[in-house]
């Protein structure tokens, strides 16, 4: 009964949704019949259930956006059922709307933007502060660290006083955090410098989040946390790694509630417990400093290598043995072939690197970057599927290969509670 009705309103439904734009008045429109009661199957005849069901089969972030402002009661389907948004961001990504990168000799980021033809995507970026206008002044500028759920976290580079600031291009929201505390370097050896930033958020809870804080004194690291919801930094206990630390620069990763830094030379990684601030060790496979940690799309931490153009990818699984954690080789992936067609490497005869940017939920972001007949640098960004090997450009600029990749992140009047706030408003 349920799939007869799905069959029969999802044309009305569709054209709906399809109408809707981002600035639909939800609070004029209503989806309720006044004709009386008849045997036919309408619209006007869906469940809940039967609404997330066709909402599942949207193709996108942006569309569900433009059916569920349409009502609502349209609305409230999306919002009273977290299951259904855990299953529909599974399926259907934030789309990627650009890359904040560095250009030139400018202090701060610069973002560039993926053609797009979405208009909820385009407006979202023509009325964003994606110049990150918003930010206080810096003597260094701003050095972007991470972005996820929809914030950019950016410090001012200042190693004796680092500030924090926690940045949401989408509503123009910015919080400067208190300074790490003074502190967080006691009881450390003399030399005590501060490796980077990592962002802890979920779009469950747009309104919150958490800031991890990495120093080190190159014999042992020591972790801090900031919370939203106590505007204060926790700062845990320093703990011995044995060597020279050499823990590298800016290169922590957030996978499952846990941040992974790798070393510049030893075949491990530090793993630190965001929510206890615990320390752990990791070992790696023995390869080269080209690597990147992150997960895959069922949420297995994995690790990406790059050697000539070609990638080697692992998955850290139980053994089989013993149940103790491995890392299990997947697959060696040659891109040259598909680089050289793209880049023109070989008919410009001129050398290329390849560096890999992020591995988030399966998908592996790099760049290739040479060094023009001009003495300029210029860099391509691509986005690889360890799903389906697909690999596509994303875009192409003079710049250095480094970039962070900003994702659509979900409107939080698609998480609200309360069904009086936010429908049918632009966010």
């Amino acid at each position: 009964m349920a799939s007869q009705r799905l069959a029969a309103a999802a044309p009305s439904m569709s054209t709906a949704a399809t109408g809707t734009g981002i600035g639909t008045d939800a609070s004029a429109t209503t989806c309720t019949s006044t004709s009386p009661a008849s045997a036919a199957t309408t619209i006007f005849s869906l469940t809940e259930d039967d609404l997330r069901e066709i909402f599942l089969r949207l193709p996108d972030l942006p569309s569900l956006v433009r059916a569920a402002l349409t009502c609502r009661p349209w609305l409230r389907a999306v919002r009273s059922s977290r299951p259904f948004r855990r299953s529909f961001r599974a399926l259907h990504p934030g789309p990627l709307m650009g890359l904040f990168l560095k250009i030139g000799d400018a202090v701060s980021p610069s973002f560039l933007p993926l053609p797009r033809s979405d208009p909820i995507v385009t407006v979202a970026l023509s009325r964003g502060d994606f110049f990150l206008t918003s930010l206080p002044p810096s003597p260094k500028g701003w050095i972007l660290s991470d972005c996820r759920n929809g914030y950019v976290l950016l410090w001012n580079g200042m190693e004796d006083s680092p500030s924090v600031a926690a940045l949401n291009p989408m509503t123009w929201a910015v919080n400067v955090l208190p300074p790490v505390p003074g502190e967080m370097a006691a009881g450390g050896r003399r030399d005590v410098y501060f490796i980077g930033f990592n962002l802890v958020s979920s779009e469950e809870s747009p309104w919150s989040f958490r800031v991890t804080c990495v120093c080190t004194d190159r014999r042992s690291v020591r972790a801090a946390v900031f919370s939203s919801e106590t505007w204060e930094w926790a700062i845990g206990p320093w703990v011995r790694v044995g060597g020279r630390c050499s823990v590298k620069f800016m290169a922590g990763t957030l996978v499952g509630g846990s941040v992974f830094w790798p070393y510049h030379v030893e075949a491990r990684m530090v793993r630190i417990d965001t929510a206890t601030m615990d320390v752990s060790f990791v070992d790696l496979p023995k390869v080269g400093y080209n690597i990147g940690v992150g997960d895959t799309r069922n949420g297995e931490l994995c690790i990406v290598y790059a050697s000539d153009f070609v990638l080697h990818v692992w998955i850290r699984r139980p053994s089989a043995v013993d149940g103790a954690e491995i890392w299990v080789p997947q697959s060696t992936l040659s891109l040259r072939a598909e680089l050289d067609q793209i880049t023109h490497a070989s008919i410009l005869n001129v050398q290329f690197r390849l560096k890999i940017l992020q591995v988030r939920s399966g998908l592996v972001h790099l760049s290739t970057t040479c060094m023009t007949h001009v003495g300029t640098l210029h860099s391509w960004y691509f986005s690889f599927s360890l799903e389906t090997m697909e690999l596509e450009l994303l875009l192409d600029a003079n710049s250095d290969g480094v970039a962070h990749l900003y994702n659509m992140a979900w409107p939080p009047s698609l998480v609200r509670d309360d069904d009086d706030e936010g429908i049918g408003q632009e966010e």
